[in-house]
């Protein structure tokens, strides 16, 4: 464990002792598995709807080239996620289940922070659940559907895992990838909407493998924002690597969103994501 505890802001050390601070996992988590992120992910729709002749070339050339620009991903969303029509739901359950991918060490650190109240993930993958499985410990897997379940669980202090997009193992229930998909769970269903509101406005959520420029991170983050007050609720941590952040960015996350940016290195394909894990577990 290289990664310097006193790095750590105080302020998080406390929340995670008093159990006020739980765990963002973004697709960056999953990347040391083999899985994609999301532009990557959004690529392998597009190359399936074109080996199926869903797409003609020159639709998908298109498409990868709109990839090219992360402000393009929800317009390509939206596309091929229709154009995929009932292929959707089985590409996706190939692409994160039965790849076969493995928890990583990252994974496996996050069964070791024994005083989350609740895992929060994005992704749709079960490396979450297959690493606390693997250390014997029980873990519930929620996804946005089950938000009764969910309120019953906070209120009674039961640690879970929430699937916030949509659970691969469960593609019957949906997927959420667009905007479309977004906007219709938050607004669509306020058991969901008052779930995420509890979460972010009474624990200090600590980003892990996730990037702020994604344009799910973003609708998340601006629901909050627009629903809450800049000056209440608790401070949220990210952690981004120091090339992909500037001092100005990092202020605007801090002053709009709450979101104070812990800087990271790439080194070691993002060792330090581990090993700030791991010494955040030993506070």
């Amino acid at each position: 464990m290289a990664f310097d505890v006193k790095r750590i802001p105080n302020s998080l050390k406390e929340a995670y002792r008093d159990r006020r601070c739980a765990v963002l996992v973004g697709a960056g988590a999953s990347k040391g598995a083999g899985l994609p992120l999301w532009g990557e992910l959004l690529g392998q729709l597009v190359a399936t709807a074109e080996n199926d002749a869903l797409i003609d070339k020159d639709r998908a050339d298109m498409y990868r080239g709109l990839l090219a620009r992360p402000d393009k991903f929800l317009m390509v969303a939206a596309a091929i996620k229709a154009q995929l029509g009932p292929l959707f739901d089985e590409t996706v359950e190939r692409i994160f289940i039965k790849s076969g991918a493995k928890p990583t060490d990252l994974h496996h650190s996050l069964v070791k922070l024994d005083k989350l109240p609740f895992v929060l993930t994005i992704n749709y993958d079960s490396l979450i659940e297959d690493a606390y499985v693997a250390a014997g410990q029980k873990i519930v897997a929620n996804s946005f559907v089950d938000a009764g379940d969910v309120h019953r669980r906070l209120s009674r202090r039961e640690f879970f895992l929430l699937k916030a997009h949509g659970d691969a193992n469960r593609v019957g229930n949906g997927i959420v990838l667009t905007e479309v998909d977004y906007r219709s769970l938050l607004y669509g269903n306020p058991g969901y909407r008052s779930v995420l509101a509890v979460m972010f406005t009474m624990f200090s959520m600590v980003f892990v493998g996730a990037s702020m420029a994604d344009p799910e991170i973003n609708l998340l983050l601006g629901y909050i924002a627009d629903a809450f007050s800049s000056t209440a609720g608790p401070v949220h941590y990210a952690l981004l690597a120091d090339e992909d952040i500037t001092e100005a960015e990092r202020e605007r996350w801090l002053r709009d969103f709450k979101v104070h940016i812990i800087k990271i290195s790439k080194a070691d394909n993002y060792k330090e994501l581990t090993e700030f894990v791991q010494a955040l577990a030993t506070v």
